[in-house]
């Protein structure tokens, strides 16, 4: 009879097995016998060819199949002895549905059989009054309305985190055009902004799921039939939290280290920041310590500053023995490596440049073939604002191998040399040469007084003399300006004294010189200036701009 229970189907809850026994003997695994969730008793010794697990699915299908609508449940166990077999049976209402034997007491809790069989009729009585309280019409109707408010309670909260979310979202839109967080020449505000968002959107997730959670396990207490799920779901928050607050309570010595750290790292970096601030100034005065690098200098120290404290505070974070913190710190070291192989020369570069003093923010340098005023020496690249309005990125590893002219570094003093150069052929005299090109330096605004314009002669060709006006300017970003304008002069002069610009590679001399009459200086579309271009101005004086 036992044997044809085998083909009754019903889902049971095993349990670990106990090895016992001499010469390696392995007694079979215990079985508890389970029924809508509920433990009702542990089978722990086989029946002939049955096991243990055998045994337990058998009786769930004999308690399942006890009749319902019964006016009263007489349980009761009767004692029984089958062959070298001891235990008892525990019938309800006279049929018999739960075996058990003397071997299925658990003797390392000193339980005596007699207990055991008590605690199996009382839990058995449980679950009958359980599936008789689940067919009750009130019970159903209270524990679904109840289900049914708590859906739409829980449908509400998720639909107002949603327009929290929208609203957080649309207000953080507005953000980064306000202010900007800036690291080197990097604007971190976008990524922050991204980061938080992304925070945001996960502590969401997380609040949404944890009172899904909290739903679920209300919703299943509703019902007799899943309230051991309920219980199940309870105890593992209830498990997780302890876990969480033990953990707390653990690692509050360690935290307070780590922040004890931090506090030290964030007055020294503040004092050392501080320091080199005031050197930026000039409220401090240094014979090894210049303004121009103290800007560099301080980010360098304090960057140090912080990675020294994270090399100290790292074994006092909690779970940085772990074997998944050391995984996380491995990749995390990789991808810094491999990022990092081109970001190093970028660095090293402008480091060069901040330390060598080759330009300052706000020089106008010529670089390679690009030429502006620097407008921002950063970390990674340095960028060029060229007279053409145009803002130009340098890498800084290219700064290594390129060719830097400053205009402004010797300028500061007596001003940026300028040249120009006029070829005029040998039959106009050098010395009136010379004083029209320095005439028309002097009524060219920009063109300092000091040091006087001068001419150089820098060669004799086979045609003609190769003439070179030097000059010096306040301001090397406008060269180009100035020599625009001296360019007019020049034609102008040079014109008003009947000398003829032409580099003359030819073959017969022209019958009379090639000149522009004065009356045509104006022709049309020019405008006449005013005041007229050609006013002299009054020696002695500068008109640099």
């Amino acid at each position: 009879m036992l044997l044809s229970l085998l083909w009754c189907r019903l889902a049971s809850a095993d349990t670990v097995g106990i090895v016992g026994g001499q010469h390696g003997f392995q007694a079979p695994p215990e079985a508890a016998v389970t029924v809508w969730g509920r433990e009702i008793v542990i089978l722990r010794a086989p029946f002939d060819d049955l096991s243990p697990k055998d045994r337990a699915v058998a009786s769930a299908a004999r308690l399942l199949a006890i009749p319902k609508g019964a006016s009263e449940y007489r349980i009761e166990a009767a004692d029984a002895e089958e062959g070298k077999y001891q235990g008892a049976w525990i019938k309800v209402n006279g049929i018999r549905v739960l075996g058990v034997l003397r071997d299925d007491v658990d003797m390392a809790a000193n339980e005596s059989f007699e207990q055991y069989k008590a605690n199996a009729i009382a839990k058995l009585k449980s679950w009958l009054a359980v599936r008789e309280e689940q067919t009750r019409w009130p019970m159903l109707l209270k524990g679904t309305a109840l289900s049914v408010l708590a859906t739409v309670l829980y449908g509400a909260t998720l639909i107002g985190m949603a327009h929290l979310a929208r609203r957080w979202f649309a207000r953080l839109g507005e953000t980064p055009s306000r202010r900007r967080i800036m690291l080197g020449d990097v604007n971190l505000r976008p990524y922050l902004a991204s980061l938080e968002i992304a925070t945001v959107r996960l502590s969401l997730w997380g609040v949404g799921l944890g009172f899904g959670y909290l739903w679920l396990t209300f919703v299943f207490d509703q019902f007799p039939y899943s309230q051991p799920l309920a219980a199940s779901l309870r105890g593992f928050l209830v498990e997780q939290f302890q876990k969480l607050v033990q953990g707390v309570v653990q690692a509050m010595p360690d935290l307070f280290t780590v922040a004890l750290i931090f506090l030290l790292t964030r007055l020294v970096a503040g004092v050392v920041a501080a320091f080199f601030r005031s050197a930026e100034s000039g409220g401090v005065q240094s014979l090894w310590l210049e303004p121009e690098t103290a800007r560099a200098t301080r980010r360098i120290l304090v960057v140090l500053i912080w990675v020294f404290a994270l090399v100290l505070a790292y074994p006092y974070i909690p779970g940085s023995q772990t074997e998944a913190f050391k995984g996380v710190s491995v990749f995390l070291g990789l991808m810094v490596s491999l990022g990092s192989a081109g970001m190093v020369g970028q660095v090293v570069g402008g480091l060069v440049v901040v330390y060598t003093r080759a330009f300052q923010t706000g020089d106008y340098v010529k670089v390679g073939e690009h030429e502006g005023v620097v407008r921002e020496i950063g970390v990674l690249s340095t960028k060029i604002a060229t007279p053409r309005r145009e803002e130009i990125t340098i890498p800084n590893a290219v700064l290594l191998a390129a060719t830097t002219i400053n205009y402004s570094r010797l300028a500061k003093t007596d001003g940026a040399i300028v040249t120009t150069t006029v070829t005029i052929g040998y039959d106009a005299p050098w010395r009136q040469v010379h004083a029209m090109l320095e005439m028309a330096a002097e009524r060219t605004q920009g063109v300092r007084a000091e040091p006087k314009p001068w001419v150089l002669q820098k060669s004799l060709s086979d045609f003609y003399p190769v003439y070179v006006l030097l000059f010096a300017i306040d301001r090397p970003e406008m060269r180009f300006i100035v020599l625009s304008e001296l360019h007019g002069q020049i034609q102008d002069i040079f014109n008003e004294y009947g000398v003829q610009i032409m580099s003359p590679n030819f073959e017969l001399q022209p019958d009379q010189p090639v000149l522009s009459p004065k009356q045509t200086w104006y022709a049309s579309p020019a405008r006449r200036e005013t005041p007229p271009r050609g006013a002299r101005r009054e020696p002695g004086k500068s008109q640099a701009t």
